[in-house]
C-alpha cells in the first residue's frame, strides 16, 4: 500500500482551489443556474462583426453584456432562473430585442438573432416566451416551475414529492426506512439520488437515514423558485452518485418588495375513516394539523442587492392505526389448543430440555413435568401477562389480532435566508443559510410504553443546517470562472418513548442480569416468534451527527462554436454516531424446542431462550474525502446538431476512522482479524480497503433538430456511486477489538437452551473474556472492491405537435454494475445427506465451534449444533438491469390550461436488495444467480398526470370579463390535480429454513403449483375469505434444500390515487390578493393495499392482505395508504 497517498491527493487540489479563489476571483457555477446561447447573423447568413448581446433580468434589473465572437457565437452563463430580455445590437444594423424569455434551472436556451441593415437606434421587439423544444441538450428530465410547486396539491407540502410527476420515477412504499423524499429513478436505488440546493450538496450523510429524510434541509414550496428533476444528465459537471439529480433553488429578491403569509389547516372532521378502522369497527381518530408561515423579499439597494427569507411552522397531532400480534388469553395460561384449528394444524412437541419432559401434552403446558419440576417459568409468566389481549374479532390465525390507535405528535419549523449582490456587471455575490428542526414520534404499538416500544417506537429530535456562499466573475466575453462553497450538518437523536434512559425495569419482573448503562431503558427487546416484539427496540437509542464540506470550481470558455467547461469538486463527508444493536441485550425465542422453530410462545412460557444478542456501546467517528475533476465541450457542429461530450474522473477514499479504529476479516488460516495500525496514514492502510483509482466517467449527448418541430435527443454516460447508505451493516469500524457484537444461537434439534429466564441474563457468559470469533457478528468488506457504477443510455424524439404542446418518447436503458450487496460469508455448504438430513461444512474453522456437522438426530429430525459466527460480508458485485419506454404529452400554460401526462412501461431486474429498502441477505451466499429476479423497485406500468386550469370566467377571461357581480363571484377560480396509477411492487414468498446451513440468510418457499389458481384481485375478497395468492401453490422445502421460488417473484396490489385542489383568488389591488384553497388528497377515498402476507410460517393468513399501505409518518404526512383527507388554506400575496 502507498502510505500517504490520501494526504497528498487531498493537499494538491485544495491548494489549487485556494489559488483559483484568490487569484481568479471565482464565482458561482452553472449547477442551479441557466444559460442563454446562440448566434448573431445578418440576412445573408454571414457573421455580424462586433455585435453585442445584452441580457437583462426583468425582476432585478441586473444586466450582463457580452460580445459575439468571430464565429457569431455568444453565451451568457450563470443566470438566475427567471424572466429575461435579450438584445442583439451592432453598428449599422437594427437592434433586435427578444422579450419575456423564461429561463429555468439548468436550461441552455438557444436564442438566434438575424439583424437587418439599419440604424442601431431602430429596434425590433419580439415577445419570445419559453422555447418549447430542448434543442441544446440530451438530458432526460423536466423543470417543476414555481407555479407547479405552489399550485399542485401536495400532501405534506414536500416539494420533492413533485419528482414523482416525472416519467421513470416511482416510490417503494414498503421500504424498511420509508423516508418521504426517497424515490427510484430509472431503476436506480432510492438512496442513490443527488439532492442539490442552490448548487450545494444537500444530501444527508447519516449511515442509516435516522433523520428520516435523504435531504439535510427541506425548504417549503413557497420558498422554492423551481427545481429540475434530471433523471439523467450527460453533463460531466454532475457526478458523485449514480441516480438522478434533484436540483432546487431558493427564490431571490427582486427590485420590488414581495411576499406572502399563509396558513394550511386540516382536521379529522372532513376526513374519511381509514380502511382498517372501518374493518375493525374503530372510530375515526383524532387529526389536527396547522402549517403556517410566510416569505418576504425585495431590494436592499435597487438593481444591486436583494434579499429573500422564509419561515414555516408545522404542527400535527395525527391518529394512526397500528396492527400487532398478541397472545390470546388461553395462550397466556399455556393452552395452545387454538393452534389445532388452523387450516394447517400446528402440533407442539414435548420439550427435550432437561427437567421439562412431559411439560407439553396435547398443545397444553402442564403444571409440572414428569420429574416434578414446575413447567411455566415465573419470569416468563409475568412478562407474557404484559401483553394486552386481542381486540380484533375472530380466533387465532397467526395474523394481526390487536389494533391500537395512538395520536402521533409532529412539530417542525424551518427558515431560509438568501442575499444576492451585484458588485458590477462582471461580479456577483451570493449567500444563503437554511435551518430545519424536527421533533416527532413513531408511536408505540400499545399504550403501555414498557411493552410497546418494540416496533421501533421513537422520539426523534433532529436539527439540520446548510450554508452556501459564492462569487461569480466574468473574466472576459468568452471566459467565466465559477466557484462555490457549502457546508451542511445533520444532528439526529432517537430515543425510546415513555421510559427513562439509564434505568432498567427488567428486575421489576424478575429478569435479572440486564446491564445498567446510559443506553439501558425499560425492558430489553424480547423477540418471541409469532408475536410483536416486547420491550424496547434493539436499535434504540441512536444518534448521528453527519457533516459535509463542499468546494466547487468551474471555468467556462467559449471558443468558436465550442463551449468548453473545466471543473473540480472537493466533498468531505463525516459522521459521528451510535448505531448498535441490543446495548442492553436482546432475548430471542424462536420455538426450537416445541415447534421446530416456527412458533415461540410455548418455549417462552417454559423459560427457554434459544438465541440472544448483545453489543458493547461504541461511538464511531468516520469520514470520507473525495475529489472530482471534469472537462467537457458543448459543440454546435451545425445549426441543427449540438454535441455534448466530456470526461469526469472521481477519486474517493474508502471510509476511514478518525481514530483508526478499523478492523477487517482475514480469510487465511481459518479466519482472523486485521486491525489498522494506530499510526497508519495512507487511505488504504487506514481503511483496510484499497481506493479505486479507475473511476473514469465518459459522457456523450446529442440533440439534433431535424425540423422546426422535431428534435432527436440521445446520450450515454457512466455514473459512479461512492457511498452506500445501508445502516451499520458491514461497516468495519464496528468490529472487535473496538466493539463486541455477540450473537448466540441454538438451532432446531438443540436440547439445551442458552439460558432460562428465571436464571437471569448471563452477561458475563455471553461476553466472556476478550472476544470469541464464534460468538460474534463480524462485519467485513472486500479489500479490493471497485466503485459501484451505472451505465445509462437514452434515445428518443421530442415533437412539437402545436405551438404549446410537445410529445416526447424516450427509451431508457440503465445497468447497475458492481453494486454493494451483503451476505453471510460463514454460511455452511452441503457435502452430503444422511437419512434425509444434510451433512454440512462451515467455511472458516475459527468462526465455528464445529465446522463439519452431520445434522441427522433421529428419524425426521435434523439439527445444527455448535456456535457459528455471522460474517456479514459486503462486496461490490451486484447487478441491476432496467429498460423502459417513457411517453410524455406536455402542454405549457396557454388559454388558462397546462398539463403533463406521463406513462412509463418498464422492467427492472436485480440480484440483491439494499438493507434500508428490503431484505438484503440472499438465500444461498454462494449462488447469487438464484437471486436474479424482479427488482424490489420494479413497477411494470405507471401513469401520472397533472393539470392546472384557470376557469375562463371573470376579469380578463373569456367569459364575464366585465366588472360585474357575476364576474367577481364566478371569476378567479382555479382547479388543479394529480392522478397516479401504477401496478404493484414485488414481494417474496418465504418459508421456514430447511437448508440447515446456519442463520442469517433468506429462506424462500418451494413453488409447486399455480400461484393464481382461485386468487382474486378484488380487495373485497383478498382481505376477507379469499386470497391474493394461492397458498396451495407453495410448500416448505425438504430438508437439505433451498426454496425454489425466486425472490421478489410476484407483484402485489396496484395503486390509484387522485389529489385535487380548488382555488379562489380575491384581488384587492394590483399589489394585494387573497387566495383561498381547498385541497382533497385521495379525493375518491380509494384504498391502496399493502402486499399480502407471504410467509408459510403464518398459514392462517397466508395470501391475505390485512391493511392498506402504511402511512408516511415523517415530516409532514400523507401517502397513498391514507384515506381521503381535506385541507383548507388562506394565502395573502403582496
Amino acid at each position: 500500500m502507498n502510505r500517504g497517498v490520501g494526504a497528498r491527493i487531498l493537499r494538491g487540489p485544495v491548494l489549487l482551489f485556494a489559488i483559483l479563489a484568490l487569484c481568479a476571483l471565482p464565482g458561482f457555477g452553472q449547477i442551479d443556474r441557466g444559460a442563454i446561447v446562440g448566434r448573431v447573423m445578418d440576412t445573408s447568413g454571414g457573421v455580424v462583426p462586433k455585435a453585442t448581446i445584452t441580457v437583462t433580468n426583468k425582476a432585478t434589473g441586473v444586466v450582463m453584456t457580452v460580445p459575439v465572437n468571430d464565429a457569431g457565437e455568444y453565451q451568457v452563463l450563470a443566470l438566475i432562473p427567471g424572466t429575461y430580455s435579450v438584445k442583439a445590437s451592432a453598428d449599422g444594423f437594427e437592434s433586435v430585442l427578444r422579450d419575456d424569455i423564461i429561463l429555468h434551472v439548468q436550461d441552455r436556451l438557444s436564442i438566434e438573432f438575424t439583424l437587418k441593415v439599419g440604424s442601431v437606434n431602430q429596434q425590433v421587439v419580439v415577445t419570445a416566451g419559453e422555447p418549447l423544444l430542448q434543442t441544446q441538450t440530451a438530458d432526460v428530465g423536466n423543470v417543476v416551475d414555481t407555479r407547479l410547486v405552489n399550485d399542485l396539491p401536495l400532501n405534506g407540502r414536500r416539494y420533492a414529492d413533485l419528482a414523482l410527476l416525472e416519467p421513470g420515477v416511482n416510490k417503494f412504499y414498503a421500504a424498511n426506512n420509508p423516508a418521504p423524499d426517497r424515490f427510484s429513478v430509472n431503476g436506480n436505488l432510492e438512496l442513490q439520488n443527488n439532492f442539490l440546493l442552490n448548487g450545494i450538496d444537500n444530501n444527508s450523510w447519516s449511515e442509516n437515514l435516522q433523520e428520516f429524510s435523504v435531504q439535510v434541509v427541506q425548504p417549503p414550496p413557497d420558498a422554492v423558485q423551481e427545481f429540475r428533476v434530471q433523471t439523467r444528465t450527460y453533463s460531466s459537471e454532475f457526478g458523485n452518485s449514480a441516480g438522478a439529480v434533484i436540483n432546487a433553488t431558493i427564490k431571490s429578491g427582486t427590485n420590488e418588495y414581495h411576499g406572502n403569509v399563509f396558513e394550511y389547516i386540516r382536521n379529522n372532521v372532513l376526513d374519511a375513516n381509514s380502511w382498517i378502522n372501518n374493518k375493525t369497527n374503530q372510530k375515526r381518530g383524532r387529526f389536527v394539523q396547522n402549517q403556517f408561515g410566510g416569505t418576504f423579499g425585495g431590494p436592499i439597494i435597487k438593481d444591486k442587492t436583494f434579499f429573500f427569507g422564509d419561515f414555516q411552522r408545522f404542527s400535527s397531532r395525527r391518529s394512526t392505526t397500528i396492527q400487532s400480534i398478541v397472545p390470546t388469553p388461553l395462550m397466556k395460561q399455556g393452552n395452545f389448543t387454538e393452534l389445532l384449528s388452523l387450516p394447517t394444524p400446528k402440533v407442539l412437541s414435548d420439550s427435550p430440555v432437561a427437567g421439562q419432559t412431559g411439560c407439553v401434552k396435547n398443545n397444553i403446558i402442564q403444571v409440572t413435568s414428569t420429574t416434578g419440576q414446575t413447567c411455566i417459568d415465573p419470569v416468563a409468566s409475568k412478562l407474557l401477562a404484559l401483553f394486552p389481549d386481542p381486540n380484533v374479532a375472530g380466533g387465532w390465525t397467526g395474523g394481526p389480532n390487536y389494533v391500537f390507535s395512538p395520536t402521533v405528535p409532529n412539530d417542525v419549523y424551518s427558515l431560509d435566508g438568501r442575499v444576492d449582490h451585484a458588485i458590477n456587471h462582471n461580479n456577483h455575490l451570493f449567500g444563503s443559510y437554511s435551518y430545519y428542526h424536527v421533533s416527532r414520534q413513531d408511536p408505540p404499538w400499545t399504550s403501555n410504553a414498557v411493552v410497546g416500544n418494540g416496533n421501533f417506537a421513537t422520539q426523534y429530535r433532529t436539527h439540520t443546517q446548510l450554508v452556501s456562499l459564492g462569487w461569480t466573475r466574468t473574466l472576459s466575453g468568452t471566459l467565466v470562472n465559477d466557484a462555490r462553497f457549502g457546508f451542511n450538518r445533520d444532528y439526529a437523536h432517537s430515543d425510546p418513548i415513555g421510559v427513562t434512559l439509564g434505568k432498567s425495569l427488567a428486575p421489576d419482573y424478575g429478569l435479572n442480569g440486564i446491564p445498567q448503562t446510559p443506553n439501558t431503558a425499560g425492558l430489553p427487546p424480547i423477540e418471541i416468534n409469532g408475536l410483536t416484539r416486547l420491550g424496547t427496540s434493539p436499535w434504540r437509542p441512536q444518534y448521528q451527527i453527519s457533516q459535509a464540506w463542499n468546494l466547487i470550481d468551474n471555468l467556462s470558455w467559449l471558443k468558436g462554436s465550442h463551449s468548453f467547461k473545466f471543473g473540480y469538486q472537493y466533498l468531505r463527508r463525516s459522521d459521528n454516531f451510535v448505531d448498535i444493536r441490543a446495548p442492553q441485550g436482546e432475548l430471542q425465542i424462536n420455538g426450537v424446542y416445541t415447534a421446530g422453530g416456527t412458533f415461540g410462545i410455548a418455549d417462552f412460557l417454559l423459560g427457554d431462550v434459544d438465541a440472544t444478542h448483545f453489543t458493547t456501546p461504541l461511538v464511531v467517528h468516520y469520514f470520507q474525502p473525495g475529489h472530482s475533476f471534469y472537462a467537457m465541450d458543448t459543440w454546435r457542429t451545425t445549426p441543427k446538431l449540438t454535441l455534448t461530450y466530456g470526461l469526469r474522473y472521481e477519486l474517493f477514499s474508502p471510509i476511514m476512522s478518525r481514530e483508526n479504529n478499523t478492523s477487517n476479516f482475514n480469510p487465511a488460516n481459518g479466519g482472523g482479524v486485521i486491525t489498522t495500525a494506530k499510526d497508519a496514514s495512507g487511505w488504504g492502510d487506514r481503511a483496510l480497503i484499497n481506493p479505486d483509482k479507475n473511476d473514469f466517467a465518459p459522457r456523450l449527448g446529442l440533440a439534433y433538430q431535424m425540423t422546426t418541430r422535431l428534435v432527436w435527443r440521445g446520450g450515454y454516460g457512466v455514473f459512479y456511486q461512492h457511498y452506500n447508505r445501508i445502516g451499520s451493516e458491514s461497516l468495519i469500524q464496528l468490529n472487535p477489538p473496538f466493539l463486541l457484537d455477540v450473537q448466540l444461537n441454538q438451532g432446531v434439534g438443540s436440547t439445551t437452551p442458552l439460558f432460562q429466564l428465571q436464571n437471569g441474563f448471563p452477561l458475563s457468559t455471553i461476553t466472556g473474556v476478550g472476544f470469541d470469533l464464534t460468538k460474534i457478528q463480524f462485519r467485513a468488506q472486500d479489500p479490493n472492491q471497485r466503485s459501484s457504477y451505472v451505465e445509462q443510455v437514452s434515445l428518443g424524439p421530442e415533437i412539437a405537435v402545436t405551438d404549446n404542446t410537445v410529445v416526447v418518447a424516450t427509451y431508457v436503458g440503465n445497468w447497475g454494475r458492481k453494486m454493494n450487496r451483503l451476505r453471510n460469508y460463514n454460511q455452511a455448504v452441503f457435502s452430503g445427506m444422511d437419512n434425509g438430513c444434510p451433512i454440512i461444512d462451515f467455511p472458516y474453522a475459527n468462526l465455528n465451534t464445529v465446522s463439519h456437522i452431520d445434522t441427522f438426530v433421529s428419524a425426521g429430525k435434523c439439527a445444527v449444533t455448535g456456535q457459528h459466527a455471522f460474517l456479514e460480508y459486503a462486496t461490490n458485485d451486484g447487478n441491476t438491469d432496467y429498460n423502459s419506454l417513457e411517453l410524455s404529452l406536455r402542454r405549457r400554460m396557454s388559454k388558462g390550461l397546462s398539463y403533463a401526462l406521463n406513462y412509463t412501461y418498464s422492467h427492472g431486474l436485480a440480484n440483491f436488495g439494499d438493507n434500508l429498502t428490503a431484505g438484503p441477505l440472499p438465500q444461498n451466499a454462494y449462488d447469487y444467480s438464484a437471486e436474479m429476479s424482479n427488482s424490489i423497485l420494479d413497477i411494470l406500468h405507471r401513469f401520472v398526470g397533472n393539470f392546472i386550469y384557470d376557469l375562463p370566467f371573470g376579469h380578463g377571461r373569456r367569459y364575464l370579463s366585465s366588472d360585474s357581480f357575476a364576474s367577481k363571484a364566478l371569476g378567479g377560480w382555479q382547479v388543479n390535480g394529480i392522478v397516479s396509477l401504477q401496478t404493484g411492487s414485488p414481494f417474496s414468498v418465504t418459508a421456514a429454513d430447511r437448508s440447515f446451513t446456519g442463520s442469517n440468510h433468506s429462506a424462500y418457499a418451494d413453488c409447486t403449483g399455480d400461484p393464481f389458481a382461485g386468487a382474486s384481485d378484488s380487495h373485497e375478497k383478498y382481505t376477507t375469505t379469499g386470497f391474493f395468492i394461492n397458498p396451495a401453490a407453495f410448500s416448505v422445502p425438504v430438508n437439505g434444500t433451498f426454496g425454489s421460488c425466486a425472490p421478489r417473484k410476484f407483484h402485489g396490489p396496484g395503486i390509484a390515487a387522485t389529489d385535487l385542489s380548488l382555488f379562489k383568488q380575491f384581488r384587492f389591488t394590483e399589489r394585494y390578493r387573497l387566495q383561498f384553497r381547498a385541497e382533497f388528497f385521495n379525493a375518491f377515498n380509494h384504498p391502496n393495499f399493502a402486499n399480502p402476507n407471504a410467509s408459510l410460517n403464518s398459514p392462517g393468513s397466508f395470501g391475505k392482505v390485512s391493511n392498506t399501505l402504511s402511512p408516511i409518518l415523517g415530516t409532514g404526512s400523507g401517502g397513498p395508504g391514507d384515506p381521503r383527507e381535506v385541507q383548507f388554506a388562506l394565502k395573502l400575496y403582496f
